[in-house]
């Protein structure tokens, strides 16, 4: 080979060699071993081999019978707060109400049965105490509205209503503080029938029946003239 051809080839190599020194030609670098000392890289792991799980953390060091004896009473609140205690404590009632001990008694089998707890069988209670509220009110209302629906009745009424209405409760007042008593003005004013249009008329005829000179009131003079009865208005 001419001096000129191997000038020429060591130009080719020198531009084909790699700038950092290593081999030209495209020949693979070889790759260095790992120190022995080095860690081995972690497993990722794939479908078919997945990674091993970790290993458990270290138990804790020992409780202290302080800490056992807390978690001893949260474990039982939680049982309390969740389970049917083994005898129900009393119910809290509003004031003035009270229930049926053997109502009670069912409620109590039944809620034992449905494994309800303490706070929540009172929950139970209070709403019923607010439903036999709330009835009871109603009752009331409607007690009231029927009251008021009768007096607009007798008013209105051709026999005893419209001129002849102060008169007829007159007279109806007089039979009833005259033949009644306490008992009966009170449940005739809680009831509302002392408004009840048929009462009212049988209370004005019995007074219109007994003539004024022989009606005599609770109290009167010993030497007025002798009480009527009922049963004697109507012979």
């Amino acid at each position: 080979m001419s001096p000129l051809m191997m000038k020429l080839l060591g130009r080719v190599y020198m531009n084909e060699a790699p700038a950092d020194g290593g081999q030209g030609g495209g020949a693979d670098a070889p790759v260095p071993a790992p120190a022995a000392d080095a860690p081995a890289p972690a497993a990722e792991g794939s479908v078919l081999t997945p990674p091993a799980p970790a290993a458990a953390p270290a138990p804790d060091a020992a409780k202290t019978p302080e800490q056992i004896q807390q978690d001893a009473d949260a474990a039982a609140k939680l049982k309390a707060d969740t389970s049917a205690p083994e005898a129900y404590e009393a119910f809290t009632l509003p004031e003035g109400m009270e229930m049926d001990a053997d109502v009670l008694g069912e409620f109590q089998s039944l809620a034992k049965e449905l494994n309800i707890p303490q706070a929540k069988a009172q929950q139970l209670i209070d709403f019923q105490t607010q439903l036999a509220t709330k009835q009871a009110e109603q009752y009331q209302a409607a007690v009231i509205k029927q009251g008021q629906d009768w007096a607009a009745s007798i008013k209105s009424d051709p026999e005893v209503g419209g001129e002849n209405y102060d008169k007829s409760v007159e007279s109806a007042i007089k039979v009833i503080q005259s033949f009644g008593d306490p008992a009966l003005t009170e449940l005739l004013n809680t009831s509302g029938l002392g408004n009840h249009p048929a009462l009212f008329k049988f209370c004005h005829r019995i007074s219109s029946a007994i003539s004024e000179d022989k009606f005599v009131m609770p109290g009167s003079q010993t030497n007025a003239p002798k009480e009527m009865s009922i049963i004697d208005a109507f012979k």
